[in-house]
C-alpha cells in the first residue's frame, strides 16, 4: 500500500475517532425495561431529548449519564407527528456544545452514534443517501440498514456538527430528524404534552397473506391478532385471534414502525375503519382507540 493512502487512511481513523470521543459527552442511555435501553441526546443541562416511537409511556424513567452517573427523569413534551421526546432531569448533567451542522448533502459522510447500557460510545461510519423536503419539514436517509439504527442518538457531520436524531422511518428506513426541525419541535407551540399515545388492546405478529387472496386484500402483508386484551378496544370492536389486520382509516400498518406512527396521542378517542380478513372475507370494523395504559 502507497505510504501516501496509509497517512490518508490513518488520519480519517483519527478523526473519526476523535470526533467520537468529542461527541461522548451528548449519550445518554434511557433504559426502558429489564437489560433494554434507548439512546438519547443530552440537549441541554437539564434535558434530554429522544425517539417518541422508541420511548415507552412511563411516569419516570432511570437515565445513565455520561460517565456512568444515574439519574431520574420526567417526560416534559412529547411530539408524536414529528417523533420527538423530551425528558426533564431531576440532576443537571455537564452538557456540551452542540455545533450547528453544515448544509446536508447527499453522498456526505454521516456518523450515527449510539449509547450503550453504560452511556458509552458506539458508532457507525455511513453517508446521506437521500435529502427529502415537504413543505418546511426535511428528512435525511442514512445509507444503513434500520436494524442497526440506535433509536435517539445523534449524527454527526464531517465537521461535527449535529445533523439530527437518528430514528426508524415508516418505511423502515435509517433516517434523521434534522437539527432544525428538532429546534423547531422543541418549541412549546408544537407537540403534546404529556400525551399517551393510542393503544388497540391487541398482541400482532407479521403475517404474509395468501397469494389466492392478494388481489381481493390488495396487499401482500398484514398483521395477524395473536390476543386481545380484555374490555379492551379491540375486544369491544370485536376482534378477535386469527384476524388479518390490513388497514387503519386506509393506512397500511404492514411495516414494523408504520402501526406506532399511526398510534399518535392526537388519535387517542377517535375512532377508526379496522380493515381485515377473517375467515377468507374482507370486513371493515369500526374500532375507538384508547389512550395507552400506565403499566
Amino acid at each position: 500500500m502507497a505510504v501516501g493512502l496509509t497517512t490518508a487512511l490513518s488520519q480519517l481513523s483519527d478523526a473519526i475517532a476523535g470526533q467520537v470521543a468529542g461527541a461522548a459527552s451528548m449519550l445518554v442511555a434511557i433504559r426502558i425495561g429489564p437489560n433494554r435501553h434507548i439512546s438519547g441526546i443530552l440537549w441541554q443541562q437539564d434535558l434530554v431529548i429522544t425517539s417518541d416511537q422508541a420511548l415507552p409511556a412511563q411516569d419516570s424513567y432511570t437515565l445513565v449519564l455520561p460517565g456512568g452517573a444515574l439519574t431520574a427523569a420526567r417526560p416534559t413534551r412529547r411530539n408524536a407527528a414529528g417523533n420527538l421526546a423530551s425528558l426533564r432531569l431531576e440532576a443537571t448533567a455537564r452538557s456540551m456544545q452542540i455545533l450547528h451542522p453544515a448544509e446536508p448533502r447527499v453522498g456526505a459522510l454521516a456518523l450515527a452514534l449510539g449509547a450503550d447500557a453504560d452511556a458509552a460510545p458506539m458508532a457507525r461510519l455511513t453517508v446521506i443517501h437521500k435529502v427529502s423536503t415537504v413543505g418546511t419539514d426535511r428528512t435525511l436517509t442514512l445509507d444503513m440498514p434500520a436494524s442497526l439504527v440506535a433509536e435517539g442518538g445523534p449524527v454527526l457531520d464531517a465537521a461535527g456538527g449535529l445533523l439530527g436524531m437518528a430514528t426508524i422511518g415508516a418505511s423502515d428506513e435509517a433516517t434523521v430528524i434534522p437539527h432544525a426541525s428538532m429546534i423547531r419541535m422543541l418549541d412549546p407551540a408544537h407537540g403534546q404534552i404529556d400525551g399517551r399515545r393510542g393503544w388497540l388492546g391487541v398482541a400482532l405478529q407479521p403475517i404474509t397473506v395468501p397469494e389466492a387472496m392478494r388481489g381481493t386484500v390488495g396487499q401482500g402483508s398484514g398483521r395477524m391478532v395473536v390476543s386481545v386484551a380484555p374490555s379492551g378496544p379491540a375486544e369491544l370492536a370485536g376482534l378477535r385471534p386469527g384476524d388479518i389486520l390490513l388497514s387503519l382509516d386506509g393506512h397500511s400498518i404492514s411495516g414494523a414502525h408504520a402501526l406506532r406512527a399511526f398510534l399518535g396521542p392526537e388519535r387517542v378517542g377517535r375512532q377508526v375503519d379496522v380493515r381485515l380478513v377473517r375467515d377468507g372475507l374482507v370486513e371493515t370494523r369500526p374500532l375507538t382507540i384508547a389512550p395507552q395504559p400506565a403499566d
